[in-house]
């Protein structure tokens, strides 16, 4: 909830609109995904440091592509969870 919010809340001005709770999660899925996503992350520099500096050869492209099934196992993961 932002700080406007909050203080319109405590002033009377809004009425507390209350969100969804959080659903509950394996804290170790939640480190294990996080973990995973800081490596794409660094695959993903390179690969862009890669193409922008013209150096796109099969290798980049195959590193590229993987990425992608990655990110899309991953939000299926997720969605399932």
């Amino acid at each position: 909830m932002s700080a406007a919010t909050l203080l319109r809340e405590a002033l009377g001005l809004t009425e507390a609109r209350r969100r969804k709770p959080a659903p509950r999660v394996d804290p170790a899925l939640v480190l294990a995904l996080g973990r995973i996503g800081g490596n794409l992350n660094q695959v993903a520099r390179v690969v862009n440091r890669a193409l922008l500096i013209g150096r796109v050869d099969m290798d980049t492209l195959a590193v590229a592509l993987q990425l992608v099934v990655i990110e899309r196992q991953l939000t299926k993961i997720i969605d399932e969870a």
